[in-house]
């Protein structure tokens, strides 16, 4: 008896290891999509196009919520399908790349172009991230929460919070009048602002006492004093204890120097791990130490944390702080048809952190298979 090719899906990933902590799933079995959507998980049955992925992890589309990827406009522009979907990353959130009046050519010549699902972090200087020649808030003049206002909510499908970057090279002495004006902007949108501390002058207390519940700390295991999560004697600050209770989150970001071995142990030990995992790839770390999403998640691995605990940290907590746990971060039948099929290469493989110290890690993640809107593709 002929089956109806309506009834079949279009597409099974089959014969992998199912891992979805959002729903507690860790067991043997299949993806199923059609029409683009995730149509069955565990048992899938037949489908027009069938993947075999005997000896991967299939875990949802992995989401990098930190990534620059305004390409020829940003000195930081990487591109987004070369550095993210082709390196397993389905959803990237640009952090703060554009402002106000450069988010147009954004939207218009790399959101709407990538085959990668972008959202944007909108950054209160109206110009964003142009040149590396000067801080984009040294002078407050270029920050214009009405404007930041006014294209969020023209944008608000791709505009998922508001950017600022705090460090002494960005806003000068102007951090307090930085700090304003992001804050207007993203109370008045109710988004949460994204904070960058590197390189901050005041303590993470003065940054932590004006944010609130789902507000984001970004490279938040840097290893500098300057914003930094961590006493002279290696504890957390009570600050950042009483942040977390109140719903703040801590995402890693590594970036170029951004991410410690040392201060992600020691928040570690005292059972502070990270909320979310990034990369903050950008054009001066593609070739190192960053490289992408997937070897970010191998350092954390490497420091400690599950498997499970690292893919709901670039899944299903990611999803949740940008407000779109409805549409990715899980394999629930009906969210996006997103997928990333990970090997798990053991060996001993030396991972560089922000500071330059090498270790050797046990694990490697290595993106195999992609699956993003329903559409297979072999890495």
């Amino acid at each position: 008896m002929s089956t109806d090719l309506a009834d079949l899906a279009d597409l099974a990933i089959v014969g992998g290891r199912l891992l979805d902590p959002a729903q507690g799933i860790d067991a043997l079995g299949g993806v199923a999509f059609k029409n683009g959507s995730i149509a069955a998980v565990g048992s899938v049955g037949r489908a027009v196009d069938t993947v075999d992925a005997s000896g991967l992890v299939l875990v949802p589309g992995l989401i990098d919520l930190h990534a620059h990827l305004y390409e020829g406009v940003s000195h930081y522009g990487v591109d987004a399908d070369s550095h993210c979907l082709a390196r397993g990353v389905t959803t990237a959130v640009d952090a703060g790349s554009s402002g106000a009046q450069t988010f147009p050519g954004f939207r218009r010549y790399v959101v709407e172009p990538a085959a990668t699902r972008i959202y944007a972090f909108l950054n209160v200087a109206v110009q964003g991230l142009v040149t590396d020649l000067v801080g984009e808030l040294e002078d407050p003049r270029w920050a214009s929460p009405a404007e930041t206002i006014a294209v969020a909510r023209d944008n608000a499908e791709v505009v998922v919070g508001i950017s600022v970057r705090l460090g002494h090279m960005m806003v000068g002495d102007e951090g307090e009048a930085a700090l304003a004006a992001a804050r207007r902007a993203a109370d008045e949108l109710e988004l949460p602002l994204r904070a960058h501390v590197v390189g901050m002058r005041q303590p993470i207390s003065w940054l932590l006492d004006r944010l609130g519940e789902g507000d984001i700390v970004g490279n938040c295991f840097h290893p500098g004093e300057g914003g930094g999560l961590l006493d002279g004697d290696g504890r957390l600050h009570r600050s950042v204890l009483d942040a977390r209770k109140r719903g703040v989150l801590f995402d890693v970001g590594h970036g170029g120097g951004s991410f410690s071995y040392s201060v992600a142990r020691a928040a570690l030990a005292q059972d502070f791990p990270p909320d979310t995992i990034s990369s903050d790839i950008h054009a001066h770390n593609v070739a190192g130490p960053a490289f992408d999403q997937v070897t970010t998640l191998a350092k954390l691995l490497h420091c400690g944390m599950s498997i499970a605990d690292v893919v709901s940290a670039t899944t299903s907590a990611p999803a949740a702080a940008i407000r779109r746990q409805d549409v990715v971060g899980s394999l629930t039948p009906g969210r996006q048809g997103d997928v990333t099929g990970l090997e798990l290469r053991e060996g001993s493989w030396p991972l560089t952190d922000g500071t330059g110290e090498t270790e050797l890690a046990a694990v490697l993640l290595v993106p195999r298979l992609v699956v993003r809107g329903g559409q297979a593709r072999q890495l």
